[in-house]
């Protein structure tokens, strides 16, 4: 068998035709292709991948003389966009409103929603005061924190160590809940049954559990007071529609201006006429800051409930964990007033019931 040596200088040019068609623009070219096309003078063009180049992983053993496998774009074909990538994953939606009839599924009128246009200016101490107040009147009164950006009622009421069910634990996959079993395991804080929400859980209600909770509370109590917050679930709910509502209006010319808004974003939602209690902004300076309530009424065209003054008193009492232990004095009329409208309310409602 005799062996040939070919040299680069003594090794003979293939010839190629005079005419040889190249690959296009969106063919892969490799050396197989090459040999191809000096030895038939033609070429098939395979259309490039469409996946992106990968790179083999540090530390990834081949076998010998084997190399990693390649591929890359053609211009004819572009990597998937950053974008599509990026919204792949559905952005989180408000609450779907429930496929009802409002004007035929409420049945229960003993529900007052509280809201303000802005958080912190003392909503949740007004709710509560509300519910001393009717609770020393003889009402059964149920307080229910549905404010799940801020809550943490329990920790102004200092009642944060007492034993009961807070609205992380609550949990109705059928939408219904027995309204006196629930009263019971809730925290008594000076007659009145409250329920709680932990922010720092994270576990925020679906809308048909906190639907499952007013509807059960409203049948064990004679009043139910919702601290609704920004009022997150006011649209989608008939039960904070159609009760009572009450809006918390900082004597302010900034609050005055974002509780306008606030009362046509609820007159949107079909909610009934509101009423206004005006609470005066904590840390104004005296006679400076603070609009008095003739011009609120004047500004809104409403009648403004109030004052609701702050207290130096009731503010160290909540800081230092005792919680509210009474009404303040230069509170007490307002808080009064306040809950005459809601028993007037109620008493007015259940005539038209019966």
């Amino acid at each position: 068998m005799t062996t040939m040596q070919l040299s680069s200088a003594a090794s003979p040019a293939v010839p190629l035709p005079d005419a040889v068609p190249l690959p296009s623009s969106d063919a892969i070219v490799d050396a197989t292709t090459l040999t191809r096309i000096a030895q038939t003078g033609t070429v098939q063009a395979q259309p490039a991948p469409t996946a992106p180049r990968v790179k083999p992983k540090r530390g990834t053993r081949t076998t010998a003389g084997a190399q990693p496998r390649l591929q890359y774009f053609s211009p004819s074909s572009q990597p998937p966009s950053l974008t599509a990538a990026c919204t792949s994953r559905p952005l989180p939606s408000r609450p779907s409103r429930p496929n009802r009839d409002p004007s035929t599924d409420v049945v229960l009128q003993n529900i007052v929603t509280m809201t303000s246009s802005h958080s912190g200016i003392g909503l949740s101490t007004t709710a509560a005061m509300l519910a001393m107040t009717l609770s020393q009147r003889g009402r059964s009164c149920a307080l229910i924190d549905a404010d799940f950006d801020s809550g943490c009622l329990d920790l102004l009421l200092g009642v944060e160590r007492e034993s009961g069910l807070r609205f992380n634990q609550i949990n109705a996959p059928l939408g219904k809940i027995e309204g006196r079993a629930l009263n019971d395991e809730l925290i008594d804080w000076e007659g009145v049954r409250v329920l709680p929400y932990n922010t720092w859980t994270g576990l925020r209600p679906e809308w048909w559990e906190v639907q499952a909770v007013i509807r059960a509370l409203a049948e064990a109590n004679d009043v139910v007071i919702v601290d609704a917050g920004l009022g997150e679930f006011v649209e989608t709910m008939p039960e904070l529609q159609h009760g009572m509502q009450l809006v918390g209006v900082e004597l302010s010319v900034m609050g005055l201006a974002r509780v306008r808004a606030h009362r046509a974003r609820l007159s949107a939602w079909e909610c009934s006429p509101p009423r206004l209690i005006g609470i005066a902004p904590r840390g104004a300076p005296r006679g400076r800051g603070i609009v008095s309530i003739d011009e609120a009424e004047s500004y809104l065209v409403s009648p403004v409930m109030g004052p609701i003054y702050a207290n130096t008193s009731l503010c160290g009492d909540v800081l230092d964990g005792l919680g509210i232990r009474a009404v303040p004095k230069n509170c007490r009329k307002a808080i009064s007033l306040l809950a005459d409208a809601v028993e007037r309310t109620l008493h007015r409602e259940s005539a038209d019931c019966g």
